[in-house]
């Protein structure tokens, strides 16, 4: 199928497949707070992030967690290239540049002006009850060796800032292509592209394999990293093109999921053995191939069962994806404060009581300053998060928060 260029609108998801993308928000956004629960009980840590307590670990917490590292930010990315290729292709991308910059760079300045800097003291008073600063430190924020190389970037905010990026240069693509009849008459098959991205994916996991299994942190993007995420936006914009209704990718969800399950399980299993100490050039490219393959499987495959099976959404669930950017804002720093508490109320008690925990109270207390500073606020409206449940949800699709 031709993917370039744009010359007809892309038709819009149906309304029936609106509650899979409403599910597969949710859903997302509660991998990436159990993502963050599960840090201080990991036993292979990930490699330059020194989390604000450490706890007692546990395999399975362990498993758990580099398992949703593998595929979590690929799902977000792909929705997102789904949904700006969509706007795309209907309104321009004048429309599309203002929508996503009012969209996320907000919530970025928000979160960089407000989140941020709660994150650090809470994150500094773990570092103190551990031990590992003294209270003085806390007047210059000045700290020695590896406690400082990692600490000052943009922390789980880095989304918004990268997917404002890939959206800026698909609407200056788009616009150049537009102006151009050479542009204009080129033609490149769907299979080609996707062969491509795959390649610069693998490629650049290759180079820099901490963009998955190790942590990378600035305050502007980093290029390995940012490459890494944009195959995975764009293979959203591809999926938006040359399957908009979804119709081929739901009829192959079950057989992608079912390579998923074994991909993700291989490359968790890999992934930790790298982890351990392991090494060897063979075993890295394994490790690449099967990281990509898993992110790419599991992504698709639960877009397409979502897409395909969800035809209501209940209400609880609408709620939380409607709330999901907001969560993913504010979760940060609660997650810490969480696990700093369960570490000194609950010494003796399961990593895998504790991660359960540190998910649920996170959301909650998330979906809590949601409903009472948020849904119906000033700074929702500020933030483009206000938001009313519709009689029979969902029969239009609601907050698309970081799409």
């Amino acid at each position: 199928m031709d993917v370039l260029p744009l010359h007809t609108v892309a038709p819009r998801p149906a309304k029936t497949r609106i509650a899979g993308f409403e599910v597969i928000r949710a859903l997302a956004v509660l991998g990436v707070v159990a993502l963050h629960a599960c840090m201080p009980y990991l036993r292979n840590p990930m490699p330059g992030l020194n989390w604000s307590v450490t706890d007692h670990s546990d395999a399975l917490v362990d498993f758990v967690f580099w398992a949703i590292e593998v595929f979590i930010m690929p799902l977000f990315l792909v929705l997102a290239g789904y949904f700006a290729w969509q706007t795309l292709a209907h309104r321009g991308p004048g429309v599309l540049v203002k929508s996503r910059a009012k969209r996320l760079l907000v919530p970025f300045a928000f979160g960089c002006l407000v989140i941020l800097p709660i994150d650090l003291h809470v994150w500094m008073l773990g570092w103190v009850s551990e031990g590992l600063v003294e209270p003085v430190k806390l007047r210059s924020f000045k700290f020695d060796g590896d406690l400082d190389r990692n600490l000052w970037g943009t922390c789980h905010l880095w989304f918004l800032q990268y997917l404002f990026l890939y959206v800026a240069l698909l609407a200056g693509w788009r616009a150049t292509q537009q102006k151009s009849r050479w542009l204009g008459r080129v033609r490149v098959s769907a299979g080609a592209v996707a062969v491509t991205l795959f390649v610069i994916a693998v490629t650049t996991l290759l180079v820099r394999p901490n963009g998955v299994w190790g942590f990378q942190h600035s305050f502007v993007p980093v290029p390995s990293k940012w490459i890494y995420s944009g195959a995975f936006f764009f293979g959203g914009v591809l999926l938006a093109s040359a399957d908009p209704q979804l119709r081929r990718l739901q009829s192959t969800a079950g057989r992608l999921t079912a390579s998923a399950v074994l991909l993700l399980s291989a490359a968790v299993i890999m992934g930790r053995w790298y982890l351990a100490g392991g090494d060897g050039t063979l075993a890295l490219f394994a490790l690449v191939l099967l990281t990509v393959a898993a992110a790419a499987t599991t992504t698709f495959g639960l877009l397409g069962l979502a897409t395909r099976h969800a035809r209501t959404v209940p209400r609880a669930v609408y709620y939380l994806a409607a709330a999901s950017f907001w969560v993913y804002l504010v979760h940060h720093p609660l997650v810490v404060l969480v696990h700093q508490d369960l570490k000194w109320l609950m010494p003796g008690a399961s990593p895998i009581l504790k991660a359960a925990l540190s998910t649920g109270l996170t959301t909650v207390v998330s979906l809590l300053t949601y409903e009472g500073l948020v849904r119906k606020t000033w700074l929702g409206r500020l933030l483009g998060l206000t938001w009313t449940m519709p009689a029979t949800p969902p029969s239009q699709p609601g907050n698309r928060g970081i799409e």
